[in-house]
């Protein structure tokens, strides 16, 4: 067998074991691809429940945020234990991640953006929780190295006010 024939073996072995972790990883949960739709729906469960006050624990990125709002007043932002660098504390919550998630869609459909021709190669993928609609899990993969993103609720509880 020649070089270049066992070359070729190699690269077709290693495309079907990356799309089989790929397609592993993928379905270990239920999760939907992101689309405005699906965002949509989810902001009008968030909305019609017209929960006012939550405590909100996530990891972005390797981050972890906790978030308090009050009456629809943000009390308490931390990323990591400390205050964040961004005084605005919207991009934070439930509604901020929604904002997150719509920019996302943005990014991979505009023809300039980051995944320019990537869209194709990028998988947006989403859980909503059912009954109140905002973020539990979302994940971004493939596109340009180091381009992945994770958003993980690890906490969520409505406030009684």
């Amino acid at each position: 067998m020649t070089t270049a024939a066992k070359r070729k073996i190699a690269v077709a072995i290693t495309a079907f074991g990356l799309g089989l972790i790929v397609a592993v990883f993928l379905s270990r949960e239920p999760m939907e691809t992101l689309s405005a739709d699906g965002l949509a729906n989810a902001r009008r469960r968030w909305q019609d429940s017209a929960v006012t006050g939550y405590d909100l624990r996530y990891t972005m990125n390797r981050s972890e945020y906790v978030i308090c709002v009050r009456d629809g007043i943000v009390t308490e932002v931390t990323v990591n234990g400390r205050p964040p660098m961004n005084r605005d504390p919207r991009p934070y919550t439930v509604e901020g991640l929604f904002d997150t998630l719509a920019q996302e869609l943005d990014n991979l459909s505009n023809p300039a953006g980051p995944f320019a021709g990537m869209n194709r190669k990028v998988f947006l993928r989403v859980r909503f929780n059912k009954e109140l609609g905002y973020v539990e899990r979302y994940l971004r993969t493939g596109g340009p190295v180091g381009r992945a993103a994770k958003i993980e609720l690890t906490d969520f509880s409505a406030a009684g006010e």
